[in-house]
């Protein structure tokens, strides 16, 4: 999420320019079928050099958006977990730590399960809390246990709370205050783990099979964070159509020694790293990777972001572009990124229509 300087940024070249006028009965409006031409007028700014501690973030993971227009934002660095309003009128936050009811210890996921439902999965407690989010603020309502390790895909919708890691072949897995619900997802194929010992492909594939999620009306998206696997389930788990991204250059596992776990990025084209999945209206994803030359990118490296727009009716790629900034949540033709310097930031920015 990258916000210009001034009003309005166009953010692609090409002549054309359409109007997205109101959604009905007065609901979000729908996004352009497409990612040439938007061009993006910043309505507000939240995050500031100094302030209270809900203006001054240490380092943004994540943003998510609500169904009513309400987003929270996850600071790993305090941590804490800020909710603000539609206009960016600060509403509440979680900033109580440790492993009591309602604290955080090292949180790393966030969804909207509704408007109001707001859930923080915390693996450093192996809780999922759930907050309401009302005129009275941000309150603890409950929680439930959850384990899991690594990088860890989360969403959740209508009550029912997904998240992804590798178990006994599968890499999602539905979730609630009774335990585990359901498996499903086959672990994607790693490239490269042929060539490593049984101990180092066991880890290879833990390490590198789950995927990004995101709950939308159809089902539950996964998208692979470092494979090509792009698939769509159904909210029992009945895989409604799976696809392998395009043009994708994936990162090989080897072993620089015969002992540890190595990662081979491509120096020349960049392999793809996954970095966000949002909703594009209700009929789309936009889905974004990072295109990495090596692991640990250089001071001052400038990152090269691919977005691409996949149907959510079969999985077919719609657009693609490497133009846009990094967008971490989405609410109708609201976009929502993140500025690290001069220090962090999250500017809510809108499509709206060329001259």
């Amino acid at each position: 999420m990258r916000g210009s300087g001034g009003r309005a940024a166009t953010l692609a070249t090409a002549a054309v320019a359409v109007f997205y006028g109101c959604g009905a009965e007065g609901g979000p409006s729908e996004p352009p079928p497409t990612l040439q031409a938007l061009a993006l007028d910043t309505l507000f700014v939240v995050g500031a050099a100094e302030g209270d501690a809900w203006e001054v973030f240490g380092g943004i993971w994540d943003v998510e958006a609500a169904p009513d227009g309400h987003f929270a934002v996850l600071d790993l660095e305090a941590p804490a977990v800020h909710v603000f309003d539609e206009d960016g009128a600060h509403v509440g936050s979680v900033t109580e730590t440790g492993l009591d009811a309602g604290a955080l210890d090292r949180p790393s996921g966030i969804t909207w399960s509704a408007a109001g439902e707001l859930l923080v999965w915390d693996p450093g407690s192996s809780w999922i809390s759930r907050f309401s989010v009302g005129d009275a603020g941000v309150e603890f309502a409950d929680r439930f246990r959850a384990f899991a390790f690594g990088e860890t895909g989360f969403c959740s919708a209508a009550g029912r709370t997904y998240m992804s890691y590798f178990q006994e072949g599968q890499v999602v897995h539905e979730t609630g205050p009774d335990g585990p619900v359901r498996s499903f997802a086959p672990a994607p194929p790693v490239v490269g783990v042929e060539t490593l010992g049984v101990e180092l492909q066991e880890i290879a594939i833990e390490e590198l099979t789950p995927s990004g999620l995101l709950c939308t009306s159809r089902g539950v998206l996964d998208v692979s964070f470092v494979q090509s696997s792009i698939r769509l389930h159904d909210w029992g788990g009945t895989l409604l159509w799976g696809r392998e991204l395009a043009d994708f250059h994936p990162i090989v596992v080897y072993t620089p020694d015969g002992m540890g776990l190595g990662r081979r990025f491509d120096a020349n084209e960049g392999s793809h790293l996954l970095r966000s999945i949002v909703p594009w209206g209700e009929s789309m994803a936009l889905v974004q990777h990072d295109l990495r030359t090596q692991e640990v990118p250089e001071e001052g490296e400038v990152e090269v972001l691919e977005s691409r727009l996949i149907r959510l009716e079969d999985g077919v790629e719609v657009d693609r572009t490497r133009d846009l900034p990094l967008i971490l949540a989405a609410h109708g033709n609201r976009l929502y990124e993140v500025r690290k310097s001069p220090f962090p930031q999250v500017i809510v920015m809108e499509i709206f229509a060329q001259p």
